[in-house]
């Protein structure tokens, strides 16, 4: 009886129930994240539970109140997206008192979580060793984020430098660029033209690589601005430059854009993350692993071979 005081950072599960929720980040009209909710949704169906979804608009602080209420609010367990390296406290916290939750998108080294992610590694390797064997030599990589900040693109790049020495091909640091969200984001206190932007740095790649041929983009909607900036440069695709990207975002189908990428399984690893969680909760048997779902290549009309 009597009074007591809860930390607001301490993360306190009340009376479970057949719940689980998923804290993930919006991608817009355009993104495929809500196959990793069809997945989840399809494995809970069937066991009989129920799934609430709570978007973060990649916001680190909505993603720390969800992380903090929802054990509170009888929550049984979290499928996790992080949108950035932000509340290792609360998760280390979630590891210690064994709370049942799987992160999805990306892996930590520093935290024992259960994890289910994409075979980055390969696809990355995959998409850049069809390039070499139609005959490119020069082949840039191009990315968002820098490469310590998220756990799949530094498993693509590994995988993109793993496929050049495989094939006796030096890693250039001319050829890559990384980090372009962060240039992006600094030049927004001014207009600024994504196409115009990517057309600086592809300028930029060409007049430090003579014989540049091919770019591995981090993801499709990089390959996109990177096939619309070669055009302003009077470039064809895949005449002149191959371009490759990585997710196969659907709707640039629509867009008459014939990309060659990764396929990545969102239904899966979101159905995988699912059934993780409810073993966690009705085992009681805690397991921290990381789960690879593999990928595939989807070969269409943005490659060809040199000189065609």
């Amino acid at each position: 009886q009597g009074s007591f005081v809860l930390s607001p950072d301490e993360p306190e599960e009340t009376e479970n129930n057949k719940i689980i929720a998923m804290i993930i980040p919006s991608d817009g009209t355009g993104g495929r994240r809500v196959d990793y909710i069809m997945g989840a949704t399809e494995y809970l169906d069937e066991k009989g539970w129920f799934l609430t979804i709570h978007n973060t608009n990649d916001d680190p602080e909505k993603e720390r109140k969800f992380l903090l209420e929802l054990p509170r609010n009888g929550v049984s367990g979290i499928i996790y997206y992080p949108s950035a390296r932000n509340n290792f406290d609360i998760l280390y916290k979630m590891h210690l008192k064994k709370y049942p939750i799987a992160m999805i998108d990306k892996y930590c080294h520093s935290i024992p979580l259960n994890c289910v992610v994409s075979d980055n590694f390969k696809g990355g390797y995959e998409i850049t060793k069809h390039l070499i064997e139609l005959g490119h030599k020069k082949i840039a990589y191009m990315a968002n984020p820098y490469i310590e900040e998220s756990s799949s693109v530094r498993d693509r790049f590994f995988g993109y430098c793993k496929a050049l020495d495989d094939y006796g091909l030096e890693i250039e640091d001319s050829l890559i660029e990384v980090g372009l969200f962060h240039e992006i984001t600094n030049e927004l206190d001014r207009p600024i033209d994504q196409i115009d932007f990517f057309e600086r740095k592809i300028k930029g790649l060409l007049s430090k690589n003579t014989g540049m041929t091919g770019i591995v983009a981090e993801n499709d909607y990089i390959a996109v601005y990177a096939k619309k900036a070669l055009e302003r440069l009077n470039m064809k695709v895949p005449r002149d430059i191959s371009v490759v990207g990585f997710d196969n975002v659907e709707m640039l189908e629509q867009l008459d854009i014939s990309l060659t990428t990764v396929d990545q399984d969102f239904h899966e690893i979101g159905r995988k993350a699912a059934e993780i969680v409810v073993n966690l909760v009705e085992t009681k048997e805690y397991s921290c692993d990381v789960h690879f779902i593999p990928v595939n290549l989807i070969i269409r009309a943005s490659t060809a071979p040199v000189g065609i």
